[in-house]
């Protein structure tokens, strides 16, 4: 009898704690929100939630130890959301309103003569080193895309570059950075999604996609105002991919991509029909092997603000995907003009956060 008894209260426990998981949905629908981005008052990124929308018991647990007081939630299709950590106990089902989206058509012709596909847009990215915001980078800048062979060229037209002064590198001859304007990921495209993955069609706004290996879900591909978006977990914590060379070791245990199309047909799911890119990249680095892993998070984001194709390449003079570039380079306030309306300004935390404790860098 003792023992139905004990059995009956390890069942209880285990409902009690399935019930009691965080999940984000969407207001007003039955649908939840996928790799929601998840801040603390302080700025960094503690976590994101599942393919379901579901914060998971580990996630659970590092915002009960972050001792944060507020929760910004983030995804590039919903109004940036904040809680406190009292609402966010007492709220088991976390409700995100949809970015509203003014219904427009733009058609673009390409001749067949053009050799390039010139994207002008608005990029920002932030690397946040063992939970502080350690780089952020903004800026103006033209992606060159060759029709023929898919390679790209950037150059950087202008830019404003941060740096904490107080947040430690790995050592003092070895940096790691990666803050800067991101590649489109191959799985961007939909030629090389469908040849990775397994595309199962939902119903006429959502399709499914999943491992071939495994058919576990990785990700999403939805229809949403006339518009596909794409939502895809590349690599994940569960199975990381684990880099070693020159001594160092880098664990890389997560990678998200979020990605909107000016078209509601996966099969142009491509760099010519892109209009927003995000990505979100999860490192533990350590420099020798008696070295603890140091964490580092990073987010890169594309807004495209002009579409053009071109013959000739602007400029004969490039910069580096993924690099901080040195020194700051504008004359207006660009950063408060991007025409792109799926974007929002970065979460006041942050915003906060890089005010206070990030400076323009000199050189």
């Amino acid at each position: 009898m003792t023992k139905i008894k004990f059995s009956i209260l390890l069942i209880l426990i285990s409902l009690s704690s399935i019930y009691s998981q965080h999940k984000i949905r969407e207001t007003f629908s039955e649908k939840f929100v996928p790799f929601v981005e998840i801040y603390s008052e302080k700025g960094d990124l503690i976590g994101i939630t599942d393919i379901k929308g579901a914060i998971s018991s580990d996630l659970e647990d590092k915002i009960r130890t972050s001792k944060t007081t507020n929760l910004t939630f983030v995804n590039s299709l919903y109004i940036t959301t904040a809680l406190s950590i009292e609402e966010y106990n007492n709220t088991q089902i976390i409700s995100l309103n949809k970015v509203s989206i003014e219904l427009s058509e733009v058609v673009i012709t390409k001749p067949k003569t053009y050799k390039y596909l010139k994207l002008k847009g608005y990029f920002r990215s932030l690397q946040i080193n063992e939970d502080k915001p350690h780089y952020f980078i903004d800026g103006i800048a033209e992606i060159y895309i060759s029709l023929k062979s898919g390679k790209t060229k950037l150059k950087i037209i202008s830019n404003r570059s941060f740096e904490n002064k107080s947040v430690k590198q790995l050592s003092k001859t070895f940096f790691f950075m990666v803050a800067g304007v991101p590649t489109f990921n191959e799985f961007s495209n939909f030629e090389s999604l469908n040849a990775e993955y397994n595309l199962k069609t939902v119903n006429n706004s959502q399709t499914n996609i999943l491992d071939q290996e495994t058919s576990l879900e990785k990700g999403t591909i939805a229809t949403v105002n006339n518009k596909s978006n794409l939502q895809l977990e590349i690599i994940s914590q569960s199975k990381p991919k684990i880099m070693k060379a020159l001594g160092m070791e880098t664990d890389y245990n997560n990678y998200t991509i979020n990605s909107i199309y000016e078209n509601n047909e996966i099969q142009k799911i491509n760099s010519e029909n892109i209009i927003y890119y995000k990505e979100i990249r999860s490192y533990d680095i350590k420099r020798k092997q008696k070295d603890k892993f140091q964490k580092v998070e990073a987010t890169h984001e594309f807004y495209l603000l002009e579409k053009e194709y071109v013959n000739e390449l602007g400029t004969k003079q490039f910069d580096n995907f993924y690099s901080f570039k040195r020194p700051n380079k504008f004359n207006e306030r660009y950063w408060e003009k991007v025409d792109n309306q799926y974007f929002q300004p970065l979460p006041k935390s942050i915003e906060k956060y890089i005010e206070e404790n990030l400076m323009l860098t000199e050189k």
